[in-house]
């Protein structure tokens, strides 16, 4: 493993093009807590993981209800104890980025219909508005909203009043929800001085319930649904999504609280508050309650005048990915710094949950919740998406803020079985799901901007991190985007992740189909062996870096000191030997006659094994006969041409070599070179020295 950079590219000098960064003595700014949220549209930490927890939801029978609390408690104390999971913030960045603002200052917000339209069907949100959500009361069915309205426009002096007047127009719950997490938050967890003013007339409980009742006025357009595989865009203003989340915090959208398969909305995620509000009480649910009432209070004191658009991306077709002749695009790794922070002016990626959310509403606090909570114009999301099938994503653009902000949504696989994320199928989902969000329909020959994306899918989802970050390499390649990589504190990761790329776009010059093979190779041929471990001694890019070197023999020079052969180190033991694609173990060793030694482990001597190059690509089937002799065949194919070629070579005798390659015929006798798989190509003069019956093969050695 080659020494890691001691200074490494910011994002500056990715843009710039410079090679080296200035030091500063400026520090960025420290990012606000989720308390003291400044309503950043972009958010969240880039290395986080990604394992978000589910949602915590309600069901219709009370069993269910009753081990909500002890759900939510359990929860809590695995979120505290998983090793995946990063107990703290990553590393601010040192340099004097400049952040790309696009500005918008209108005078008022967008317009809306001035008559309010109702559309109560299974394609459109079920507003609470509607006069079709009628609730039995006393025996008798009620127009809904004016139960909501009576409530809303009284007092509610304190958080037992208001679990009372929730329940009011959700009396099925009656007993069920108990609001212990928002008391003990008032209570004990804020100020007095802040409890009175969140409780007093006119305070910040008053104006969100006055901004809940617009509802009919702000969002009288009725609302579709982002359904499962659809190509669909609906832009809604910031005044309008603050509406919607104040109807969430009084719990008021129909048929939302049941979550039984065969309730209507089982595929959404809960919407109203009651689950963040119920349950033992917790600081992670303490520090969201005080976000989403600091983006209250931001609201009322200046409304927002921008829009919102959510773009649900469905893609039939997929690449062949396992024939797929891209080459990498370029990358910035950094160690330091944040997605929401630092990926300004980039496609910014949210580690998502298959139900967009995730925990956000219960006790989750990984990186898709972090980022909905730090901007909560997200959360409305969980009101119109249908949870995300295997070849979608949700696009969240903030187009006409302050700050222009493009984050995607994109869930990876849950990994219950390490090995199993290397099988072909799981690496091609991934691949699709990834290839998914970071495409951009449009012409293909203008320019994107890079994807900025973390550890997608490696905390409590259980992803490999150096799978992930190739799988993302591959994907943003295929989309015609580069892609800025933050690590999360891991050097180790930065390094490697680094050295590899450069290895495969300046020295291997591999596609995504030899990849993808790659990747296969190592699942079957390392991964697979592992019996009593979740994980293996070598690492994928450990294993794709050795593959390389030893078929790609025109880099190595046998001259007989074995010491001139450099081969990676096994970084994680590095007492134990690393093997590669093909073959169990292999050992190379110079000798006096220029022997190659190799002692293969599958199938009596026999090994099967895909062979990269930086000229060729080709599957060959080569079996050993001994010490000393070794013969192969096989068929290739190479930038510049193909050839059908067999060999046979015997170490103190000749090596002959009968092939084609375009415009030349060899039948040459080579002394000592271990020419396998390379035949010139046009224009290329071989320089090997002719060998002759009977000489010493000690001295010589390739030349290419």
């Amino acid at each position: 493993m080659s020494k890691p950079l001691k200074r490494k590219r910011t994002i500056i000098d990715y843009f710039s093009c410079q090679d080296i960064p200035t030091k500063t003595n400026t520090a960025r700014t420290t990012r606000r807590t989720m308390a003291s949220s400044e309503g950043k549209s972009a958010t969240a930490s880039a290395g986080t993981s990604s394992g978000n927890v589910p949602v915590l939801l309600e069901s219709d029978t009370s069993d269910q209800e009753a081990a909500v609390g002890e759900e939510e408690e359990d929860q809590a104390v695995e979120l505290k104890k998983d090793p995946r999971i990063p107990q703290k913030k990553p590393s601010k960045m040192s340099s004097n980025s400049q952040s790309w603002k696009y500005q918008y200052d209108p005078k008022s917000p967008p317009k809306v219909y001035p008559n309010y339209v109702d559309k109560w069907d299974q394609y459109h949100v079920r507003m609470p508005c509607s006069n079709q959500n009628e609730y039995p009361v006393n025996g008798k069915l009620r127009r809904r909203w004016d139960m909501i309205q009576e409530v809303l426009l009284g007092d509610i002096p304190g958080p037992y009043e208001f679990n009372e007047k929730v329940l009011s127009y959700n009396s099925r719950y009656m007993g069920k929800w108990e609001f212990s997490v928002l008391t003990s938050f008032v209570k004990d967890f804020i100020q007095k001085e802040e409890r009175l003013a969140f409780f007093a007339r006119g305070g910040t409980l008053s104006k969100i319930a006055r901004l809940a009742l617009q509802l009919p006025h702000l969002c009288p357009t009725p609302i579709p649904l982002l359904k499962e595989k659809t190509n669909l865009s609906l832009t809604l203003s910031q005044q309008q999504v603050g509406c919607l989340l104040a109807n969430a915090f009084f719990c008021t959208f129909p048929r939302r609280n049941a979550k039984n398969k065969t309730s209507e909305f089982s595929k959404y995620p809960g919407i109203n508050f009651n689950t963040l509000f119920m349950g033992p009480p917790t600081s992670i649910k303490f520090e969201k309650i005080k976000c989403l009432v600091n983006y209250f209070n931001r609201f009322f004191k200046e409304t927002p005048t921008g829009t919102v658009t959510f773009t649900r991306q469905y893609i039939d077709k997929m690449p062949d990915w396992e024939r797929d002749g891209k080459q990498l695009s370029a990358l910035h790794v950094s160690s330091e710094g944040t997605i929401e922070d630092d990926g300004v002016g980039m496609l910014q990626v949210d580690f998502a949950n298959q139900f967009l959310g995730g925990g956000v509403l219960g006790n989750g606090c990984v990186q898709e919740e972090i980022r909905f909570l730090i901007c909560p114009e997200m959360l409305v999301t969980r009101l119109f998406t249908e949870c995300l099938g295997r070849n979608e994503c949700l696009i969240m653009t903030d187009a006409w803020g302050r700050i222009q902000c493009e984050v995607v949504a994109i869930d990876a696989l849950v990994i219950h079985d390490h090995k199993s994320q290397f099988r072909l199928e799981m690496v091609k989902r991934e691949l699709s799901k990834a290839y998914c969000g970071f495409l951009s329909p449009g012409p293909a020959d203008r320019a994107l901007p890079a994807v900025c994306t973390g550890n997608w899918g490696c905390g409590a989802f259980g992803g490999d991190k150096q799978l992930k970050a190739l799988i993302q390499l591959m994907a943003g390649a295929r989309a015609g985007r580069d892609l800025c990589y933050f690590t999360f504190d891991d050097l180790q990761l930065r390094d490697d992740l680094y050295e590899i790329h450069k290895y495969l776009t300046s020295e291997n010059m591999l596609t995504i189909g030899d990849l993808v093979g790659q990747i296969v190779d190592y699942g079957k041929d390392c991964v697979a062996q592992i019996r009593h471990s979740s994980h293996n001694d070598q690492e994928l890019f450990e294993f794709i870096k050795l593959g390389l070197v030893k078929r790609d023999y025109s880099q190595l020079s046998l001259d007989g000191n074995s010491n001139n052969v450099q081969l990676p180190q096994n970084t994680r033991h590095p007492n134990k030997p690393l093997s590669y694609p093909g073959s169990g173990s292999d050992q190379i060793g110079g000798h006096d006659q220029g022997q190659v030694q190799g002692r293969r482990h599958k199938n009596d001597g026999q090994v099967a094994g895909r062979r990269h190059g930086s000229t060729s690509s080709y599957r060959s089937q080569t079996k050993g006969q001994g010490s000393g002799h070794e013969s192969f065949s096989g068929q290739g194919h190479r930038l510049g041409g193909n050839k059908n070629a067999s060999y046979a070579e015997t170490v103190t005798g000749k090596h002959k070599e009968q092939g084609q390659s375009p415009g030349k015929d060899r039948n040459d006798s080579v002394a000592g070179a271990l020419d396998w798989g390379h035949t010139p190509d046009v224009g290329h003069t071989d320089t090997s020295t002719p060998h002759k019956q009977g000489e010493s093969d000690k001295t010589l050695s390739q030349t290419i």
